[in-house]
């Protein structure tokens, strides 16, 4: 649940960090529109695809990629020189999350038994929900108390202690 977390703190998280990403990496109104579509578009359109490459490959390797694909992104998101790189690496956050989001919430059929799943989906749900508002406040206490690449490399940590 700590990588779901992530995931969804990545998605509302950036919507402090814009002015600051607009000043340090000098990016145009659509630089900055392709920041957060480009997360949420890959995403979303990832969904379904990640599911199938589960079904065929196995949840826990792709899961594992996906944690690996998640940290690496961060970090490239944390020291991107221009915004193209960025906007990369933001659809590249995006698709792990894809990958994370699904096989967790796949991996609940596996680990608990009939009756402790709605509690597990439950509890996934909850995980989702509290990201949501917690983005942007995490997010404004590290633009004010810290470097504005740490917004993005919270997540190393995490991608690599779930892994």
């Amino acid at each position: 649940m700590l990588a779901v977390l992530a995931v969804g703190l990545d998605s509302t998280i950036l919507s402090i960090a814009i002015p600051t990403l607009a000043g340090v990496l000098h990016a145009s109104e659509t630089d900055l529109q392709w920041f957060s579509a480009g997360y949420l578009l890959m995403l979303a359109t990832a969904m379904l695809p990640t599911g199938l490459f589960g079904d065929r490959f196995g949840r826990k390797k792709v899961l594992l990629s996906s944690l690996l694909l998640f940290g690496a992104g961060s970090a490239i998101c944390a020291y991107a020189p221009t915004p193209a790189i960025f906007i990369v690496a933001r659809c590249l956050l995006g698709l792990a999350g894809a990958g994370i989001i699904v096989m967790a919430l796949s991996a609940v059929t596996v680990l608990f038994a009939e009756q402790e799943r709605p509690r597990a989906v439950a509890i996934w749900g909850a995980v989702n929900f509290l990201s949501l508002p917690l983005g942007p406040i995490l997010g404004g206490w590290l633009l004010s108390h810290a470097w504005w690449g740490w917004v993005f490399l919270l997540n190393v940590p995490i991608a690599l202690s779930c892994w």
